[in-house]
């Protein structure tokens, strides 16, 4: 990556550093204070949120890109806001209807709760978007990690007011509501009017655009929305605490990948492959940089970890490492599509987003029929694989075969491997407490990154470029 484009990633990924925190520490002190079945009954309500969010999120998706074209900026901001509010009265009409159902489903009278959060979260995405099709990536970045930071300060003093899972989604509004005035302070484009045009624009694009959502949403909620017709809430919560610490681990390709594509866009209108493909293969070095440890760090110290959210936690050991597992292959398959979408071709990606879904809709319902939660976690892995293999197949097909860096991925399992090994002779020989493994994933992380910096010469290069001294 160029100089400013690793540096605009940098900061991005230290915001995504404080977002996942903060979401550590929200989940933490939930799944602390209402136990795995309250954590469960708020997931299966966000897991609603996200699926009646969908059709919504392909304007927003079809926003970022027209924006980030740099034509007619203030144009697009304008039509794609009127369109987004005209979608959201009409979900949010049809979930009053249909509120006696979601409260019977989910278990809780908590509808309009739901209802509330949506409204919000139109109000942050559309801004967000905004700035990261201006390039304000970092702005954008930074917006979301306050936001998360307050959400779960809202949260956790809520929950402690005694609000209880109600709590959680007021929390949740309350800070997208913030969230999108800081946004909107750092859109500094004159408003002007759009056309007819403009519209017609935004809408052939969202009409593909929308299945960016539809695969990210179906990747971490369609399990959650089976589990709930087959299991307890209880088992809910402690998966999607397993999840929680699995998404953690994706930080860096979060970050890569909302820094390329409005880059990868822009080079698209001129038709600059290799360009994207030298962009491509260095994000492709950089998404497994967290991961792939992560899954050694899990087989070594996973049962502890899960163990700090409370004792009915530790249920989740193979769970989390195969969710880690279904991560890895999905944060790869990720950066391949969003290059796909990001060269304008929507339609291929709605393919793919269309393979993927159907492979994960099928396998969980199999899966988690004949084998409950481990059934949800591996048709999730399996799903993952199948998008990364028609991913990079399709990108082949339009831009040619991307160029991926094995050897730098291989350096990156070595060093995970050497890690793994030090964590695991240090636990044969010290105590077991919530201290140790604290200490036992910073050793960790010390022997990770040292073996990584002398072993792979274009890593430790990155570094030492973005490093401030």
């Amino acid at each position: 990556m160029t100089l400013k484009l690793g540096k605009t990633a940098a900061l991005h990924f230290l915001a995504e550093v404080a977002i996942s925190i903060s979401g550590f520490i929200a989940t933490l002190a939930i799944a602390r204070v209402l136990g795995s079945e309250g954590v469960g009954i708020y997931a299966l309500g966000i897991s609603v949120f996200v699926w009646v969010n969908l059709p919504i999120s392909g304007l927003a998706e079809a926003l970022k890109k027209r924006i980030s074209e740099g034509i007619d900026k203030s144009e697009y901001i304008i039509s794609g806001t009127i369109l987004i509010f005209l979608a959201i009265s009409v979900t949010s009409l049809l979930m009053i209807m249909f509120r006696s159902t979601i409260n019977d489903y989910i278990g809780e009278k908590i509808a309009f709760f739901i209802i509330l959060v949506l409204l919000a979260n139109v109000l942050f995405n559309s801004a967000t978007n905004s700035l990261r099709g201006l390039k304000k990536v970092a702005h954008a970045g930074w917006t979301r990690a306050i936001e998360r930071v307050l959400r779960a300060c809202i949260q956790v003093v809520l929950i402690i007011l005694g609000y209880n899972v109600a709590g959680l989604f007021l929390g949740y509004a309350a800070s997208m509501v913030i969230g999108s005035l800081i946004a909107v302070f750092f859109i500094n484009v004159k408003p002007k009017l759009p056309n007819a045009h403009h519209f017609r624009s935004l809408l052939s694009y969202a009409k593909y655009g929308w299945s960016s959502g539809l695969k990210g949403t179906a990747f971490s909620w369609m399990d959650t929305i089976i589990l709930g017709i087959f299991v307890s809430s209880s088992q809910i919560g402690i998966y999607e605490v397993s999840w929680s610490l699995a998404s953690f681990l994706v930080v860096v390709s979060r970050s890569i990948n909302s820094t390329l594509f409005p880059q990868v866009s822009e080079l698209s209108v001129n038709e600059e492959y290799e360009r994207i493909h030298h962009y491509l293969n260095e994000g492709l070095i950089f998404t497994g940089v967290f991961l792939i440890p992560g899954l050694f760090g899990a087989v070594a110290v996973g049962e502890g970890l899960l163990r700090v959210y409370g004792a009915e936690f530790a249920q989740g050991y193979y769970i989390l490492i195969l969710l880690i597992t279904a991560r890895i292959f999905d944060a790869y398959a990720s950066q391949i599509v969003s290059v796909i979408r990001a060269v304008d071709k929507p339609d291929i990606a709605l393919r793919i987003d269309m393979v993927f879904l159907g492979a994960n809709i099928s396998l969980n319902f199999l899966f988690v029929y004949t084998h409950g939660w481990y059934g949800a976690a591996v048709a999730t892995l399996l799903s993952g694989i199948v998008t990364l293999g028609f991913g990079f197949y399709s990108l082949s097909t339009l831009i040619g075969r991307p160029t991926v860096p094995y050897m730098e991925i291989v350096k990156e399992i070595i060093a995970g491997g050497l890690m793994f090994t030090v964590v695991a002779f240090l636990t044969s020989i010290l105590p077991s407490g919530y201290h140790i493994t604290v200490l036992l994933i910073f050793c960790g992380i010390i022997v990770y990154t040292t073996v990584l910096i002398i072993a792979s010469e274009r890593i430790r290069q990155k570094v030492f470029i973005l490093s401030p001294v």
